[in-house]
């Protein structure tokens, strides 16, 4: 850490705690909306059954668990978006677990890619939740709202953030 400028500490401190931040958005993006949807409801005549059995039967790992549902039952995410999502996932916990060791070594662009594959599936999260949300609502009926390409307020605020490590990127090359 001694070899690290005050400037150059302060931007890798940045992108750690952007990581996190945007790590906490793909949980809230992935978890909250099915127990949301599970809480308080007896499903009958119907393919959903409770969240214990539709949900967490899948995987020990509450996370892992939604994840699957979504990808095998709910359709809403492929296998490369649980690949984009886990890696996300691995990459915030390497910076919250080891960040004193990752200081000097962590390359902010060597990330890009991740961040842009998560994006592709956590647009597809968002989009989905703000259908199930707002989409029967009669108040969007008839108003030339295009669905397919809606996106909700915590997609929103991950695209913030992912603007916010960009420039983080841009200022290491001094572009």
């Amino acid at each position: 850490m001694d070899n690290l400028s005050e400037q150059e500490l302060t931007r890798v401190l940045t992108y750690a705690g952007f990581v996190l931040v945007a790590f906490e958005l793909t949980k809230s993006l992935i978890v909250n909306p099915i127990k949301s949807f599970y809480k308080d409801t007896i499903f009958t005549g119907m393919p959903f059954k409770s969240y214990k059995e539709d949900v967490l039967s899948r995987h020990k790992n509450e996370f892992e668990a939604c994840l699957l549902y979504l990808r095998d039952f709910m359709k809403v995410i492929d296998s490369d978006d649980v690949l984009a999502i886990q890696a996300l996932r691995e990459h915030r916990n390497e910076l919250a677990h080891d960040l004193p060791n990752k200081l000097c070594v962590i390359e902010i662009q060597s990330y890009e890619s991740l961040f842009e594959k998560a994006k592709i599936a956590l647009f597809k999260l968002s989009n989905h939740n703000t259908y199930i949300e707002n989409g029967a609502d009669p108040r969007f009926k008839n108003k030339g709202i295009n669905w397919d390409t809606l996106k909700g307020p915590e997609y929103l605020l991950f695209e913030e953030v992912l603007d916010k490590v960009k420039v983080l990127q841009l200022d290491k090359s001094g572009v």
